[in-house]
């Protein structure tokens, strides 16, 4: 069991540094309101509308446009072993997907020309058994927090996987009934096919492709490669976005053909969102995760890389084999824009430098040898905004932070046992001013357990409607419920809490502060904040380990983290409160058996009522939504802003609202009539 340190050195007590923090951000002369970049009004001072679509005629050719990311490097250069999001803005660049979603949240077929959720089944694990294989135990690892046991199996050769464990096994398994030797069934991608040739599948879904899209390197992308492309993502870092739900794929037509069916273990409201983000060229299907370099990048993208130097840059140049050129956007149903909109991106390349420091890509943006940079602090956003040379674009993005409470009853702590307790402290997070004084008015108060971008599919009314609830969180502090919660629960104020966030990030502490100053101002809490560790060392060696759960409860310490999401709403709180992502991520605290809502909460996408009906899903969501607050497990404490700087040479940039799809959707997405040129 590992502790938290609690150093005098990163531990700050609220009141002081909220004077600290509000003396500093005055001193810059940029405090602004919540609003004025975007949220409530989609059009910027200097005519970023984002409904404003380009004139053709205006759109001109050609050019180097120079970006600048924050990171210091790619974290990994084999796309399906790099989970940081901005590695992915250069991925999507080179590798083009079976669909598109839309700004408003609507999915385009894109190399698919069509692409359609067929068939949804009611069967779960067990309708697998009869197909299932027979894996000896290696070892049995005792879960002293748990207190279960956990088999290792033996090993399947790659790129096979299991799939499916038989319920039954692991249960007598966990109970110790089985020991090292013993076998259990489980369902591996080499019998999957037998089931679903039997008929026994979740979900169907059939796609076609445009015929005469080519890879880079000229050879033509088939229903094969998608299927191949399988192999690729089999325990890799991806393996858990692209193979959890994933049962089977199939070539109707052959490997050569257009046709292509996916299948998935369960009904599967989320599965026309599942196919593989990266489809590969059959030269490597079987090159093992993490054995791609740079050099060998060939995919369907617009852009194909030219050069890559470590840590410095990544030059990318427009293909000259660009597939919608070949097919044609007046061969695409959705397609209704101008005659002569451009077919593929106008600029010719795109340099993609990493530029860590912020400084740095800031005078890089004045001086004119940055031409477009992400993630600059509030104060240099607005001061951009001010100026007429330059657009400031924003969106509300899938990223948020989140408060989670550890929920153990412990001799000493356990204050956050307490339902009443949990509540109280959600009430009193001061959503809005976090969101005023740290953000600078660049982000939203988080009301409700999702953003608002993944709200179309997940509340059958509008994220305003949603917010608006009587169950929703309050945005400004509401002392007089808090208080009367406190008086149900049995604890006596003030109660002493600690709220931890990470050591590396000073935008985080500063909103902590925030809420640690509220909480001791209210009486009702005696607060403190710590920061252990860098986010990494962090999460890994305090939080991601047996016991982490009873040891927080211990200290009453919560903790406050920020995740990115998808348009698929289910991720969001499946990431918080799961039990199967119990000491993954991003759920600490939660083993089995915490949650009575749990099923309720799956059945609103893994259901064959919801994997038919998107409105019925959304009824589903919208009924466990205020049960999720009632809980307060976690509390949601403000929702991102995507945001971005261009230069006085850029036209027409908007911002997309998932960061990984920056160059991709803002260069040209003609679903959407957005197209980014330079002119100079």
């Amino acid at each position: 069991m590992t502790t938290p340190a609690t150093d005098e050195s990163n531990v700050r007590t609220g009141s002081i540094d909220r004077r600290r923090l509000l003396q500093g951000i005055a001193a810059t002369g940029a405090v602004v309101t919540a609003g004025c970049a975007g949220f409530e009004d989609d059009e910027d001072e200097e005519g970023g509308d984002d409904d404003e679509v380009a004139d053709p005629a205006e759109i001109q050719e050609g050019g180097r446009l120079e970006l600048a990311i924050e990171r210091a490097g790619m974290d990994h250069v084999d796309f399906v072993m790099s989970v940081l999001a901005d590695d992915s803005i250069i991925f999507n660049a080179v590798y083009d997907d079976v669909y598109e979603m839309s700004l408003d949240g609507e999915l385009h077929n894109w190399m698919a020309e069509e692409y359609e959720l067929v068939e949804a089944q009611d069967v779960d694990e067990l309708d697998y058994e009869p197909y299932m294989r027979e894996l000896e135990i290696e070892e049995l690892e005792e879960d002293e927090d748990e207190g279960v046991f956990v088999p290792v199996l033996e090993e399947v050769d790659w790129p096979n996987t299991v799939l499916i464990h038989h319920p039954e096994d692991m249960a007598a398994a966990a109970e110790g009934d089985l020991e090292e030797g013993d076998t259990v069934r489980v369902l591996t991608r080499d019998e999957a096919g037998d089931a679903v040739d039997d008929g026994v599948y979740g979900t169907m879904v059939r796609g076609r492709f445009h015929e005469g899209i080519e890879f880079h390197d000229g050879t033509e992308l088939t229903a094969g490669d998608l299927i191949g492309s399988y192999d690729r993502h089999v325990d890799s870092l991806l393996h858990g976005q692209v193979v959890d739900a994933f049962l089977h794929a199939e070539a109707p037509e052959g490997e050569d053909g257009y046709e292509f069916e996916l299948y998935h273990q369960l009904p599967d409201a989320g599965a026309l969102l599942e196919a593989p983000v990266t489809i590969f060229p059959e030269a490597q299907h079987d090159v093992p995760p993490g054995e791609l370099e740079p050099e060998d990048w060939v995919g369907t993208g617009p852009y194909q890389i030219v050069e890559y130097t470590e840590g410095e840059q990544v030059l990318l140049e427009r293909s000259d084999n660009y597939w919608l050129e070949t097919v044609g956007l007046e061969n695409k149903a959705w397609w209704d824009g101008p005659d002569d909109f451009p077919e593929a991106p106008v600029i010719d390349e795109i340099n993609i430098r990493f530029v860590p420091e912020e400084g740095t890509r800031v005078a890089g943006l004045q001086d004119g040898s940055i031409d477009l940079a992400y993630e600059l602090p509030a104060a240099e956003r607005d001061a951009f905004d001010q100026d007429p040379d330059f657009t400031v674009d924003s969106q509300p993005a899938t990223g948020f932070k989140f408060m989670s409470f550890p929920l153990e009853d412990t001799d000493e702590g356990g204050a956050f046992a307490n339902q009443e307790v949990r509540q109280a402290l959600a009430h009193l997070i001061p959503r809005q001013e976090i969101v005023d004084v740290v953000d600078m008015g660049w982000g939203e108060p988080g009301q409700v357990p999702i953003p608002e971008p993944p709200s179309a599919l997940a509340t059958q009314g509008t994220y305003d409607e949603l917010v608006a609830s009587d169950w929703a969180l309050p945005a400004e502090p509401d002392h007089d419920a808090a208080e009367e919660l406190i008086e149900e629960s049995p604890l006596d104020p003030p109660v002493e809490v600690t709220i931890e966030t990470n050591a590396d990030d000073e935008t985080r502490q500063d909103k902590v502060t925030l809420i640690v100053s509220e909480l001791n101002e209210s009486g009702l809490f005696d607060a403190t904040m710590e920061t252990p560790a860098d986010i990494g060392e962090w999460s890994t060696t305090m939080l991601q380990v047996d016991g982490s759960r009873f040891d927080y409860s211990e200290r009453n310490a919560a903790t406050v983290i920020g995740l990115a999401g998808t348009w698929e709403p289910h991720g969001y709180n499946e990431a918080l409160h799961d039990p199967d992502n119990h000491n993954i991520c991003c759920n600490w605290f939660f083993p089995d058996g915490t949650f009575d809502w749990m099923d309720d909460y799956r059945a609103c996408r893994f259901s064959v009522d919801a994997a038919e009906d998107q409105d019925t899903r959304r009824e589903l969501y919208d009924e466990i939504w205020p049960t999720i607050v009632e809980e307060s497990a976690t509390t949601m404490v403000d929702f991102s802003l995507e945001t971005a700087v261009v230069g006085p040479d850029v036209e027409g940039f908007n911002i997309y609202v998932d960061r990984r799809q920056h160059v991709e959707w803002s260069f040209h997405a003609p679903y959407d009539e957005q197209i980014t040129w330079l002119n100079r």
